[in-house]
């Protein structure tokens, strides 16, 4: 069964409603943000429908960061506008955040839109064990409809949390098949569902749909409809740092010794079936494209797609995860299209995950509040102004606007536990959906070397700073997240990217003492900074 057949049923559906809902655009734009999981830059590659619908018609962000790269912090940032040491870190419950008070609060994206009119839509992973908010204390603050699993990292979970705009909420219980489950198409067509119905029962109504996706999050199980697109001619990237020696480095990665072939097979078998996975999210993009034009209302929407964090694939044999300060985890693919968004335009600023908040806020016209770290990039990447959206008066003229911007990002982490290369190993054999697990020729994983992930060296706070001068890279290391020498000595690390673009060799011990001492209080000052209304606002 092909993608595109799960979706007939939906658009089936659709033949009960007008055929092609043309009535007056809304003047207020409407939102999908498809926020996949665990997704690298290189991995964009893969997805051609959203390239020619997204980046061709739209913005690619080239310096689109995060502020911490794992899973539950850099989505309570994304979702409230606020940096990790804001969000509850380093003392939070979920990877040392406070995902699900931040993610109700009445601050955040959600509620922010919801009081301000907007019908919101959230199906997918919102926050990591989201079963307890969703399927056991029925939350949903700030959302209108919800359509989420309630184990969000089961592709193949049949238990929904759903909540209807009139209250009603309920937890539904699906055919346990591969068909039906494969969670990348219950999300698909759950948001198409929603979407026409707000758009057929008032056209002038705006909404904003979340769509987030597992994939291509381990284990990266694909479709079906997809198993016989292998990718088998595909190795995970060999960059000149792939299972390079760094004793520079922290001691966590100084530590690992060399990745070896049963490693190696791990990883490109890894990462073929994360590309499997992303198919289905490509399909999911189409549809909701395809679905938005036919209902009038594409060309007052924006569509923005991002990750929440990037992945390594045996870089500084490290083998597969993120939860490192380097490019290949904090950067992450970032597309944007809709109105007054140039087609085929980038975007060379530095933004990221906490500016994403208040970007679609400024754009729906509503007031950032001041709580917020973030700050709206819509300047950055609109060429028109709407009713909705004008540059503030004080503002020179737009070529102007990017020397405004920030030079450098704040990246921070938390180890969340001392773990080894077993997050890698999935190919074990099973019963259940027989063929997900197969272990590739070659491979005995219960006897594979231990690589570690994560571990006490690896929590740190840093600077990404780029200006037409600078391309650096600036970490600071301590296992007790105290920086200033006062609970044991802090690592540093310090990288030229314009000369060292795969971060492999730490220039930190040769830089002078102006630079150190510069580095140090510029990011002391940036990782003690809190919202955007005083002396101590965030850049």
């Amino acid at each position: 069964m092909a993608m595109w057949r799960l979706f007939v049923l939906v658009v089936v559906a659709h033949i009960v409603l007008p055929g092609n809902v043309v009535s007056s655009a809304p003047a207020r734009p409407n939102f999908v943000f498809i926020l996949t999981d665990d997704q690298a830059r290189w991995d964009l590659q893969v997805m051609n429908k959203t390239r020619q619908l997204l980046e061709e018609e739209g913005v690619l962000f080239e310096n689109y960061m995060v502020n911490t790269p794992i899973c539950c912090p850099s989505r309570t940032e994304m979702l409230s506008g606020r940096y990790y040491h804001n969000a509850g870190a380093p003392n939070g419950t979920c990877m040392h955040v406070n995902a699900e008070e931040l993610v109700f609060d009445p601050s955040s994206l959600f509620p922010q839109l919801q009081s301000h009119g907007y019908v919101t839509g959230v199906f997918g992973k919102v926050i990591n064990g989201q079963k307890k908010c969703f399927c056991k204390e029925f939350r949903s603050e700030g959302m209108t409809m919800v359509g989420s699993p309630c184990a969000e990292g089961d592709f193949y979970g049949n238990e929904y949390f759903v909540k209807h705009p009139n209250g009603t909420h309920y937890i539904e219980t699906l055919d346990k098949t591969l068909e039906t489950t494969y969670q990348t198409s219950q999300l698909g067509n759950r948001t198409l569902s929603w979407i026409n119905s707000v758009v057929s029962e008032d056209a002038s109504q705006p909404f904003f749909a979340y769509i987030g996706p597992h994939a291509p999050h381990y284990s990266a199980d694909p479709a079906a409809w997809h198993q016989d697109q292998t990718f088998s001619n595909v190795k995970a990237p060999r960059t000149p740092n792939w299972n390079e020696s760094c004793p520079d480095k922290h001691g966590m990665i100084a530590d690992n010794p060399p990745l070896n072939e049963n490693a190696a097979i791990h990883l490109d078998h890894q990462h073929q079936v994360r590309w499997m996975s992303l198919l289905s999210v490509d399909d999911v993009i189409e549809a909701v494209y395809t679905d938005l034009k036919r209902l009038g209302v594409l060309d007052n929407t924006y569509i923005i797609f991002s990750s929440d964090h990037g992945y390594h694939l045996g870089q500084w044999r490290v083998p597969s995860s993120k939860q490192q300060p380097y490019d290949t985890d904090i950067f992450v693919p970032t597309l944007m299209r809709g109105p007054g968004i140039k087609a085929g335009s980038t975007c060379g600023s530095m933004v990221g995950n906490v500016d994403l908040a208040p970007t679609v806020l400024t754009l729906a016209g509503i007031e950032v509040p001041t709580v917020m770290d973030g700050k709206s990039f819509a300047h950055l990447i609109v060429q028109e102004e709407s009713l909705y959206f004008r540059p503030p008066p004080e503002l020179p003229p737009s070529s102007d606007w990017a020397s405004l911007w920030r030079d450098a990002f704040l990246i921070q982490y938390k180890s969340v536990g001392h773990y080894d290369n077993t997050h890698a190993v999935m190919w074990w054999p099973a019963e259940t959906f027989k063929g997900r697990y197969e272990h590739p020729p070659g491979a005995p994983c219960k006897t594979c070397p231990h690589w570690w992930l994560d571990g006490p060296t690896d929590t740190w706070r840093g600077l990404r700073l780029k200006d037409v001068n600078h391309n650096l890279l600036y970490v600071e290391f301590n296992p007790s997240w105290v920086f200033d020498g006062s609970k044991g000595d802090v690592f540093h690390e310090l990288y030229d990217v314009n000369k060292d673009p795969y971060q492999m060799t730490n220039i930190y011990a040769t830089a002078s003492a102006d630079i150190k001492t510069d580095l140090h209080e510029r990011l002391d000052k940036y990782a003690s900074c809190q919202g955007g209304s005083s002396a101590g606002n965030c850049p």
